[in-house]
């Protein structure tokens, strides 16, 4: 066995807190999102065709991991989730309450998952769902 000295310690102890700091780093700064997925501003372009020109305002759009519906779909391992603000006249007549709608796409291809509107307390949604 070597003999080890106080220095050694030292050094050895410092090297050890030294690679955990840089490990931790790394782990801290290391991507939790894939890579080459759609651009946040390509992914509202897409979803925008799916809520329809009744969709006034983006309100949120975020990547989702293991995104589940609500409804009988698979729960898809990617995606966007692009959230709008807006009047749809489908659920209303005369003055509309503003109302939105979140349209889910697939992180890499922006093929369409699914949607849903929200609607005021006192009315039910009513999901889309893709066909088939």
């Amino acid at each position: 066995m070597f003999p080890v000295t106080r220095g050694k310690w030292v050094l050895i102890t410092g090297c050890a807190i030294a690679v955990l700091a840089v490990g931790l780093g790394i782990y801290r700064l290391w991507p939790t999102v894939p890579h080459d997925g759609l651009a946040r501003a390509d992914a509202i372009q897409i979803a925008r065709t799916h809520a329809g020109p009744q969709a006034t305002n983006v309100i949120s759009a975020e990547i989702r991991k293991d995104f589940n519906t609500g409804f009988d779909l698979p729960v898809h391992q990617w995606s966007w989730v692009v959230t709008f603000s807006g009047n749809w006249q489908l659920i209303c007549t005369g003055a509309c309450s503003r109302t939105s709608e979140w349209v889910a796409i697939d992180y890499y291809t922006g093929q369409w998952i699914a949607s849903e509107y929200a609607y005021p307390a006192a009315l039910t949604a009513e999901p889309r769902r893709p066909p088939g």
